[in-house]
């Protein structure tokens, strides 16, 4: 029997090649035990979800890369990754205008049947009866005034408790579809009839008619980082952020950094201070942060750490509570805004 020394000395360059085809064939084993990681793929964005007049919903991606709206001062493109929120107004099959109008002359009718009458045949119109109902309300007749700011009353009350989905997507009254983006708001006609919806159910036409409105907020939520320094004091000198909050949003907002008034040797944080006292704005703490949604909007206290489910819409307004009179404070608040889940 040959030993193994014996063989490796008569066939040195065989073994050397076995060796070799050995190892190979194991690190060709190990790599099929062991695949190599691959990164982990993010997790796709929820879609938007469209809510229906009959109270039912429906989640799925829109079918149109972009809308076209009519408004008053043309017809405005807007992409759909652009869009937060839709509201669209009822839509009619059959034009009422010529009726509604015959109705709102009848209530100048000198008889008082004549105008009950029309009084009852407009709240039927509902919400298509608004716009002119509204144009009244300026009239020089008393009664007439009064009649409509009345049916205007119950009409927007009906119309909002007939609402299916309550608060958690508020109905659009009368008035023009509202078309709410990352940047501004705009009011138009979406001239499309029908949507198509990509589902898990496969592809839907649903029509305009049947769509209360589309909330895409899943997609197009706020992440942005605005710097409001010393000088946005309130209310004279409000920062608009630009950034569009919608009704029912969810706002986050967490606030650094600090403010100095030197002659006074005074550093506060955004919760402001309450190291000197006198009269603020509405009572909020000395160099404060505070905001408000839309320029009419009722102001709240930020501090450092805010959240909130909002109920008015409009652009976001920050601004810090001046220190005294004539006192400017230097450096500047870093806010973080986010909205969502």
């Amino acid at each position: 029997m040959i030993s193994p020394h014996e063989l490796w000395s008569r066939h040195p360059t065989w073994l050397v090649v076995i060796s070799i085809l050995w190892g190979a064939a194991g690190l060709s084993a190990q790599g099929k035990s062991s695949p190599k990681a691959t990164p982990a793929e993010k997790s796709a964005l929820p879609p938007p979800i469209f809510f229906l007049r009959d109270g039912s919903r429906i989640t799925g991606v829109p079918g149109f890369d972009s809308l076209q709206v009519k408004t008053r001062y043309g017809v405005l493109k807007v992409p759909s990754s652009d869009l937060v929120r839709l509201r669209l107004t009822l839509r009619i099959e059959d034009d009422p205008d010529e009726l509604i109008e015959l109705e709102i002359q009848r209530l100048g009718e000198p008889e008082f049947e004549e105008r009950e009458t029309a009084m009852d045949a407009l709240r039927e119109f509902g919400s298509r009866a608004l716009p002119y109902l509204e144009k009244l309300t300026s009239s020089a007749d008393e009664e007439l005034r009064n009649r409509c700011s009345l049916l205007i009353g119950e009409i927007k009350s009906r119309a909002k408790e007939s609402n299916k989905h309550g608060d958690e997507f508020p109905a659009l009254i009368g008035g023009s579809d509202e078309i709410i983006t990352k940047r501004f708001k705009i009011r138009g006609s979406i001239q499309d009839s029908s949507f198509k919806i990509k589902s898990r159910y496969g592809i839907l036409d649903i029509k305009i008619a049947d769509i209360l409105g589309v909330d895409f907020r899943s997609t197009g939520n706020i992440q942005e980082t605005v710097s409001i320094s010393g000088k946005q004091v309130v209310p004279g000198n409000w920062a608009d952020t630009k950034l569009f909050v919608a009704p029912g949003t969810t706002l986050r907002i967490r606030a650094s950094g600090n403010l100095l008034v030197k002659n006074y040797n005074l550093n506060s944080g955004p919760q402001g201070t309450t190291r000197y006292t006198g009269n603020t704005y509405k009572n909020f703490p000395m160099l404060s942060l505070v905001g408000k949604i839309g320029r009419k909007g009722t102001p709240f206290l930020i501090g450092a750490n805010y959240k909130t489910i909002t109920r008015a819409e409009g652009t976001l307004q920050l601004g810090v509570i001046p220190f005294r009179m004539n006192y400017t404070a230097t450096g500047a608040y870093k806010v973080r805004v986010t909205t969502g889940e």
